[in-house]
């Protein structure tokens, strides 16, 4: 999940303009928060129970709307909620998550 993490926030660096202009940042922010959501539904309830203060149920739609973007009749994934997660979530998850490794939680 930190890797995912490294490569959101390598993208985040390059700003709001990028990911809206260049579509291989673009590609690769969601692409990221589509295997970082992925990764954290494979984690043991034990893990998500120990760590109450990551929002693991929200994960799973944005998930959702990023891989599954292109079902018909879907609509499109928000770059607004996208860039939000990213930019205000991820650093936050990224933080508890480290802590977690360590046993440092922080709920």
């Amino acid at each position: 999940m930190l890797r995912h993490c490294e490569v959101i926030a390598e993208n985040v660096a390059k700003g709001r303009t990028a990911f809206e202009k260049d579509s291989s940042t673009k590609y690769a922010t969601e692409h990221a928060v589509e295997l970082f959501s992925e990764a954290a539904e494979k984690l043991s309830s034990e893990f998500e129970a120990a760590n109450p203060s990551i929002p693991w149920k929200g994960l799973r739609p944005l998930r959702r709307e990023v891989a599954h973007s292109y079902d018909a009749g879907r609509p499109p994934v928000d770059p607004e909620r996208v860039w939000r997660f990213v930019r205000d979530d991820v650093p936050k998850i990224v933080r508890k998550l480290k802590a977690a490794e360590y046993g440092n939680h922080l709920d």
